[in-house]
């Protein structure tokens, strides 16, 4: 088992500069094993938000105003794992001085963004390995809200999910429930090791895929199309 067998990793992106914020949300947002919680613009914001949530990576920005990213990590009870970001190659040999798992240099690259994010999932796989989690039972079924109602749907019979506005069309091999709940929130309920976005509109089960090529994936019957900006991160996951 692995970090992103048990979920997605949640993150924090600390930063001033509304450019670079963009640029990381849509990174994060692109990448499946990638969870953005939220967007702090300067040092109090984010400490507010590390005290209430779990942060399992932190992006966060050398040259914040008021108080520097060096001194926002000094100020904390628990570092989480950290990607520094700088427009300032000269903090390089600062950063590290805090056993930080990677350094972008702005601006960042898709390249460099992907390098650091397994910097990151290969260190915490690591200590994984040195300190294993307790082992929990993954659920077998779930229950799909349908307006103030649910109904309960075997995992290992689903085949698909479409994003539909503000409900989601998710697939069996019976039915289809239209479902009152985001795509994301469904996809917090589902095994990360089994479903797999293709599309910004489609999630597929890859248990059920019979082929695919780099513009679509079969699944069953189902001819699904497969987004430009997750056809890497597909053929990793479809390859292992």
């Amino acid at each position: 088992m692995t970090v992103t067998d048990y979920k997605k990793l949640k993150c924090l992106v600390v930063e001033d500069e509304q450019p670079a914020q963009w640029v990381l949300k849509f990174f994060i947002e692109q990448n499946e094993f990638l969870d953005l919680l939220a967007i702090a613009s300067d040092a109090k914001e984010a400490k507010e938000i590390i005290e209430k949530n779990d942060i399992d990576l932190l992006f966060l920005d050398i040259n914040l105003p008021g108080i520097s990213g060096i001194d926002f990590l000094n100020s904390l009870n628990s570092q989480p794992p950290v990607i520094f970001t700088t427009a300032y190659a000269a903090y390089a040999a600062v950063s590290f001085e805090y056993n930080v798992i990677d350094y972008l240099l702005k601006p960042i690259t898709e390249n460099h963004f992907k390098r650091a994010v397994q910097r990151a999932i290969d260190k915490m796989n690591a200590e994984l390995v040195k300190n294993p989690l307790p082992i929990t039972e993954i659920p077998t079924s779930i229950d799909i809200p349908i307006g103030s109602e649910s109904v309960t749907a075997n995992i290992n019979d689903i085949i698909y999910l479409q994003s539909w506005g503000n409900y989601v069309k998710v697939f069996t091999h019976n039915q289809m429930i239209l479902a009152s709940i985001s795509t994301q929130g469904l996809l917090d309920m589902l095994p990360s090791s089994k479903f797999i976005r293709v599309h910004k509109s489609f999630t597929i089960n890859k248990d059920y895929v019979t082929s695919w090529n780099q513009k679509e994936v079969v699944v069953i019957s189902n001819v699904i199309p497969i987004g430009i900006s997750y056809r890497q991160s597909i053929q990793n996951a479809l390859n292992r």
